[in-house]
C-alpha cells in the first residue's frame, strides 16, 4: 500500500509544472542560447522539434509481394493506427525566452553579438510548428522617461522582427511585436537593472 501511495505521489509530483518552468529563460548578452532551447522555452518541455520530410519515397508493392488488391491496401492504411507522433497529447506552452539583446546605447541599432544570437534564435523558431504564432516583446529599463522607453522598446521590437524577416525568411504574418517600456520588468528584479534592457520570445 505504501508502495502505490509513493508512486502515485512521484507521478502527480511529475504532471505538475516547477516554479521555475513558469518563467521565462533568461538569455544574457554574451550568451548565444542553443536552437533546441530556444524552442523549449516557447512550447515547453515536451516539445518535439517539427522536422520536414525531405526526399521520401514508399515504392508500391509488387502483386507478387502482396496478393490484396489495391482498394484493400488503401482501406487498410487508412485504418491504420496513428502514429506515436500524432497521437501525442499537446505539451502547454513555456514561459518564453527574455534575451539580453545588444542594442547600441538609446537606439534601435544591433550590434554584432546580437546578430550572432538572432540567428540561433532563429533556428530555434524554424523548430516550431510553422503555424505558430511567435510575439516579439520589447522591454527596457527606467532608466530616462516613460515616453521615450515605451517607444524604444516598440522600435527594438521592430528591429528583431525585420531582422528574421530579411535574414532568415521567417514570415512577417508569423512575427508579432509589442512594446513595454519599463512597465514589466523581470519578476523580483529591480526596475533599475540592466537586465531589464531585454526582447522577450513567446507563443501567441
Amino acid at each position: 500500500m505504501n508502495l502505490r501511495l509513493t508512486l502515485l505521489i512521484t507521478a502527480l509530483a511529475a504532471l505538475m509544472p516547477s516554479a521555475e518552468a513558469q518563467q521565462a529563460r533568461y538569455v544574457s548578452e554574451h550568451e548565444v542560447p542553443r536552437p533546441i532551447d530556444v524552442a523549449r522555452a516557447l512550447a515547453g518541455n515536451g516539445f518535439q522539434p517539427h522536422l520536414r520530410k525531405r526526399g521520401l519515397s514508399i515504392d508500391a508493392p509488387s502483386p507478387a509481394a502482396n496478393s490484396e488488391p489495391p482498394s484493400a491496401l488503401a482501406a487498410a492504411a487508412s485504418n491504420a493506427a496513428p502514429t506515436g507522433a500524432e497521437s501525442a497529447p499537446a505539451s502547454p506552452p513555456g514561459a518564453g525566452l527574455d534575451v539580453a539583446i545588444g542594442f547600441a546605447l538609446g537606439s534601435a541599432d544591433l550590434r554584432p553579438q546580437a546578430q550572432t544570437q538572432l540567428d540561433a534564435i532563429a533556428e530555434g523558431l524554424k523548430l516550431l510548428d510553422p503555424g505558430a504564432v511567435i510575439v516579439i516583446d520589447g522591454h527596457t529599463d527606467a532608466t530616462g522617461s516613460a515616453a521615450f522607453n515605451e517607444v524604444l522598446s516598440q522600435r527594438r521590437a521592430e528591429t528583431v522582427k525585420a531582422y528574421l524577416e530579411q535574414h532568415h525568411q521567417l514570415s512577417g504574418e508569423r512575427l508579432k511585436t509589442r512594446g513595454f517600456g519599463p512597465r514589466e520588468p523581470i519578476q523580483g528584479s529591480n526596475p533599475f537593472d540592466s537586465r531589464n534592457r531585454r526582447v522577450q520570445f513567446h507563443l501567441g
